[in-house]
């Protein structure tokens, strides 16, 4: 009996350790797959951002506002019932896919992104303003799109930042060998809002 007992207890302790290691083997693949999706989408996020930001900060250097602001005091001086059409901004459309997920980001990027976002928003509520007013002086007319512009300045700045720290996060997470030259995980989402948001960005 103490032969077969000796053996049987041997056998199964083997077997327990084997599916131990078994176990934690899986837990360890699964958790660095998690990892990797996490860091790809990490990836993709940036990407996307820094493609639309950039997009948005090239608009804001064509031109000056300097000029087109003088040309405008020039206009109602003119003629003080002239109203100009004021562009409404482009329809942000990778932000709203990325906001859901938002918290994913690093947290440098998060801050860049979202002082942007945040002027960049009230921007485009203030657009509607100046759009809906037509009562409104030369004067006051003049004193809102001076506003507006210098909104647009500091909203080339805040551009600018987001970029660069977009650009930073990139290149650190390509040095510690992260995901490199991958379709943005955000293509099909984006792919069937482009459509509709044409219409609606146009003045």
């Amino acid at each position: 009996m103490e032969l077969w007992v000796g053996p049987a207890i041997i056998a199964a302790l083997v077997s327990a350790l084997i599916s131990a290691a078994g176990w934690f083997v899986t837990s360890w693949q699964a958790q660095r797959s998690e990892a990797r999706r996490r860091g790809e989408k990490v990836h993709d996020f940036q990407v996307a951002l820094r493609a639309e930001i950039a997009s948005d900060l090239l608009g804001l250097q064509v031109g000056s506002r300097a000029e087109m602001l003088e040309a405008l005091k020039k206009a109602l001086d003119q003629n003080p019932t002239y109203r100009p059409i004021i562009p409404r901004l482009a329809s942000n459309a990778v932000f709203g896919e990325v906001l859901r997920e938002l918290h994913v980001l690093p947290a440098e990027v998060i801050a860049a992104v979202i002082n942007y976002q945040r002027l960049r928003q009230s921007i485009e509520l203030f657009v509607e303003d100046i759009r809906s007013v037509s009562d409104v002086s030369s004067s006051r007319l003049l004193l809102m799109t001076s506003d507006y512009v210098d909104m647009l300045n500091r909203l080339e700045i805040l551009a600018t930042n987001a970029v660069a720290a977009l650009e930073r996060s990139l290149a650190l997470n390509k040095s510690d060998g992260g995901p490199q030259n991958q379709g943005s995980a955000l293509e099909p989402a984006l792919a069937e809002r482009s459509a509709s948001s044409e219409q609606s960005s146009l003045p």
